[in-house]
């Protein structure tokens, strides 16, 4: 994790310059907000993110996140102006400071709430950090996906990690060094979006999809993602048995118990996250 319990009690009191916040109920809604320069993000943009991300991971009544994007792109990736001289950063003097540097992909992989990106626009380069740590990726039929890195000299090495975990190596090589556009009709083909919709009926798929989420064991959930996240570092020999034991856990956890009853009872369950 990037900050501390204290830095993470003064949230109410951060003001953000380049992301909204929202939270709703059992939703926490991030919304990128620089679209004058197409939601390319800064430094201080990254470190913003995280902390909204780490705030909600710590947060007993968040369940979900869903994260959008204001403008037609939702997300260029790096401004390369400001990564190459950052001394041309807007600080956010509101925000603390890390206790170690942050990347986006660490910022996801620390998240063990399922997420939603809604993208509603293009996703290029470093933006694929973003979809790629989500749990889900809602997009329009109108959306385009591409890592145009090559094409300015440069590679898209962090994406790689985040799209190894989607597609297969040789896919994500040649998405790497094509640089060429990718429908998403062809994005959701090699799992970078899971759902598709258009422009009308978007709002509505990811209220949907929200919906299902949150009807549903909301501890059972985070345990299960964070034993997805921690099979890899397991020997394969070991993974049933880990497995095991975390299902154990769940067993006696106060949800499972009320989801039990509200199943013998026939009955809508109340779940306690606990």
């Amino acid at each position: 994790m990037f900050y501390t319990p204290e830095d993470l009690s003064k949230f109410a009191k951060t003001n953000f310059q380049f992301i909204k916040t929202k939270h709703e109920d059992n939703l926490f809604i991030i919304t990128l907000n620089r679209p004058e320069k197409r939601n390319a993000f800064t430094p201080t943009m990254v470190h913003e993110i995280a902390f909204a991300l780490e705030y909600a991971q710590h947060q007993q009544d968040v369940w979900c996140i869903l994260i959008n994007a204001e403008g037609p792109v939702f997300c260029a990736g790096m401004d390369l102006t400001i990564f190459q001289n950052p001394d041309l950063d807007q600080q956010n003097k509101t925000l603390p400071k890390p206790q170690k540097e942050i990347n986006l992909g660490d910022a996801f992989k620390n998240i063990s709430k399922p997420s939603i990106a809604k993208v509603e626009g293009s996703v290029l380069a470093g933006g694929f950090l973003i979809i790629g740590g989500c749990t889900f990726v809602v997009a329009t039929e109108e959306a385009e996906f591409g890592l145009p890195e090559v094409k300015r000299g440069i590679f898209p090495m962090q994406v790689m990690s985040s799209l190894l975990k989607i597609t297969t190596p040789r896919k994500v090589l040649e998405m790497c060094i094509l640089a060429k556009n990718y429908s998403a009709a062809e994005a959701k083909k090699i799992g970078l979006v899971t759902h598709l919709s258009n422009k009308q009926s978007i709002n509505e798929a990811c209220d949907t999809l929200v919906h299902t989420i949150l009807n549903h064991s909301p501890f059972a959930i985070q345990k299960g993602i964070e034993a997805f996240h921690m099979l890899s570092n397991i020997p394969e020999n070991e993974q049933f048995a880990f497995l095991l034991s975390e299902l154990k856990q769940i067993r006696n956890s106060q949800d499972a118990l009320e989801g039990i009853n509200a199943f013998k009872e026939k009955r809508k369950p109340v779940w306690k996250n606990k």
